[in-house]
């Protein structure tokens, strides 16, 4: 396995831990201050946590990190097995770009609309240009 291969498998397995966390808290399935995360990344009260609560987290009518477990799983599959016929390393690397822009859109409503700092979510964010920029090397 060589180096940008390993590197895309580690970045979606922590990508998918945030998503997965997210998610648990979301659906409240899971407190927020978990052990389960290093306090720095815990989802406290006026960062990452209320978020969740804006319209910002959910995209096509379901929570944002949900689609991002679904997307990082799969990512982790496709790079683990090998499998990516050339129809599905493009619709990969399609999704892979789409999330940077997503990204960028909701980069900026955290900022500027909603005002509320929340660095898990740029954590996030920088591991899908990660694999965005890993992917395309990867798979074309």
């Amino acid at each position: 396995m060589n180096a940008a291969r390993l590197s895309a498998i580690i970045l979606a397995t922590a990508g998918a831990y945030i998503a997965a966390y997210f998610t648990l808290v979301f659906y409240g399935y899971l407190n927020a201050n978990t052990r389960l995360m290093p306090r720095v990344c815990r989802l406290e009260e006026r960062t990452c946590q209320t978020v969740l609560g804006t319209k910002y987290a959910k995209v096509f009518g379901v929570p944002n990190s949900l689609l991002g477990v679904l997307y990082y799983l799969i990512v982790i599959a496709v790079l683990l097995t090998g499998w990516a016929i050339p129809a599905l390393a493009f619709g990969l690397i399609l999704v892979a770009w789409f999330t940077v822009a997503l990204g960028l859109y909701l980069i900026y409503a955290l900022f500027f609309i909603i005002r509320i700092p929340c660095p898990l979510c740029l954590t996030g964010h920088a591991i899908n240009l990660g694999l965005a920029i890993l992917l395309t090397a990867i798979l074309l």
